[in-house]
Order: C-alpha cells, then sequence, then structure tokens
C-alpha cells in the first residue's frame, strides 16, 4: 500500500489544479469577448457554484453547517464579490498572460492584509520585498508610456481582494472545512450578486451556455481548491504552484487568441514573482524563529 500524501503535498496539488482551473475560466471570459456583463457572469458563477457545491455538502448531513464565525463568512462574502466581480471585469478586458501577471501581486498585498486584519507584525524586509514587488507593475503597465487600462486597474483589485479573502479563509479554516466554506459564500453572494446583474442581464444563446457553464465551474473548482489548499499547508509551500499560472495562461493565450506577453510582461512579472516568493518565504523563517 503506498503511503498517504503529506499535507504539504496535497496543498501543492491542490493549489496546481487552482492554478489550470482559473486560467481555464479567464480563457473561457476572454473568449466570450465581453458579450455579458461582469454583473451577469459574477452571478453566474455563483448560482452554478451553489448548486454544484449543495449536494457535496449536504451528503455529509445538515449538521456539519453550523457555524461559530458566521460574521466572518459574512465579511468573505462581500470581499468575494468584489473580487469575482474585479476578476471577470480584468478577464473580459485584457489578454490572458497579461491578466495572471498582475494576479502574482496578491501575496504583496497579503502582507498589507496581514497587518490591517491580523494585526501581524511585518518587518522592513517584508515591505522593501513589497515595494520592490510593485516596481514590478510598473514594468508591465509602464504608466506615461502606454495607458493604464480599466482592466489592469481591475486586476491590481481583484489581486487586492483576494488577498483580504484569503486572509479571511486562514482564520475561517480553523473553524470550518473548505466545503462548508464554499457553500456558505456561495449561498451568501448569490442575493448579494442579483439585483446588478439584473440591471445589465442578457439571455444567453445556447451556443453560448456550455461556454457560460465552463466558467462558472471551473471558477467554482478554482475556489475550493484554493480553500483546500491554504488549509492544508503554509503559504510558502503552495505559493510556487499558483506562480505556474502566468505560463499556463500564455500557452492558453496563444493557442486561443495567438496572444503572448510581451518582454516587459516578463520581466515585470519575473520581479512581482521574486519579491513575493521572498516576501513568503522570510515570513515563513520568522515564523519558525
Amino acid at each position: 500500500m503506498m503511503p498517504a500524501a503529506s499535507p504539504a503535498l496535497r496543498g501543492a496539488l491542490w493549489m496546481l489544479l487552482a492554478s489550470f482551473s482559473y486560467v481555464a475560466s479567464a480563457t473561457m471570459t476572454r473568449y466570450l469577448a465581453g458579450e455579458y456583463s461582469a454583473f451577469e457572469l459574477t452571478f453566474l458563477r455563483c448560482t452554478v457554484a451553489l448548486a454544484v457545491m449543495t449536494p457535496v455538502v449536504l451528503r455529509g448531513g445538515i449538521a456539519q453547517l453550523r457555524t461559530t464565525v458566521l460574521p466572518l463568512h459574512g465579511l468573505r462574502t462581500v470581499l468575494t464579490y468584489i473580487a469575482i466581480l474585479l476578476w471577470f471585469l480584468a478577464a473580459t478586458e485584457m489578454p490572458v498572460g497579461d491578466f495572471f501577471a498582475l494576479q502574482f501581486t496578491n501575496p504583496l498585498f497579503t502582507i498589507a492584509c496581514a497587518v490591517l486584519f491580523l494585526r501581524e507584525r511585518v518587518d522592513a524586509k517584508s515591505w522593501v520585498a513589497a515595494l520592490i514587488g510593485f516596481a514590478g507593475v510598473l514594468l508591465i503597465l509602464r504608466p506615461g508610456t502606454i495607458p493604464v487600462t480599466l482592466g489592469a486597474l481591475a486586476a491590481l483589485g481583484s489581486a487586492a481582494a483576494y488577498a483580504a479573502v484569503n486572509t479571511t479563509i486562514k482564520v475561517i479554516s480553523r473553524a470550518d472545512s473548505p466545503a462548508v466554506m464554499t457553500f456558505y459564500v456561495n449561498l451568501l453572494v448569490v442575493p448579494l450578486s442579483l439585483v446588478p446583474a439584473l440591471f445589465a442581464w442578457k439571455t444567453p444563446p445556447w451556443e453560448d451556455v456550455p461556454v457560460l457553464a465552463g466558467v462558472a465551474l471551473f471558477s467554482t473548482l478554482a475556489q475550493y481548491s484554493v480553500a483546500s489548499s491554504i488549509a492544508l499547508a503554509d503559504a510558502r509551500i503552495v505559493q510556487p504552484m499558483n506562480f505556474l499560472r502566468l505560463p499556463i495562461a500564455a500557452v492558453a493565450g496563444y493557442l486561443v487568441f495567438a496572444e503572448f506577453p510581451d518582454l516587459w510582461t516578463w520581466a515585470g512579472a519575473a520581479v512581482i514573482f521574486g519579491a513575493a516568493w521572498y516576501a513568503v518565504q522570510h515570513k515563513a523563517a520568522g515564523g519558525r524563529q
């Protein structure tokens, strides 16, 4: 009998699955070419997620839905709605590779979230790493040389919002399972996203239904995979899998849209990657000490 995989390995594999799932969802979103608003895509994605997760969660019995951290689920719901909305807006407006290059700022925003929400101490080296990482953002955006687009701002906003989401996940995971966390956030975000979606609603033709379903299903799988990964292992272990999103996205963008990130995007992504990697490893080393 083969030995069971360690929590660290399982956490890394969950994050790798999340990377593939996020790229698949973003590629399908861009394939729709802006035919649907981010408000409608957010509502559809959360509705499908709720339909998928409900039988999975209820299979374990209604008793497991008890939670002692409902206010935190509410906070995570609001943050998740903002993050998903900005994510779809950016994925619609930007090349897939450029979008995921800017998403690398997530660990850097997490430093700020740790200070604001968890009252963690962050030393000077971590702040320097964050500043270097955001210098990488300037390499990608090159403000003053090329216009800074709404999609790029939305990508950065989404990364910041997801950093806040991941911070709340880390706290909630001490009390609730990934399945329960995913169920609650989708249960609460569906009514939150319904009203804005109605004002921008477009009934999809049948040929778009499989793509819209794919967007929602892959987004749900990515969300569940991230929650599972964070619950199993430290960020220093799972983040390298997260950084694989750029090469995966570059391949997907080239095959589907004949788009490929330019040299500035790769250079900026490398700077962000290095800064984020150092920040994660430095934080882990400080925790062990």
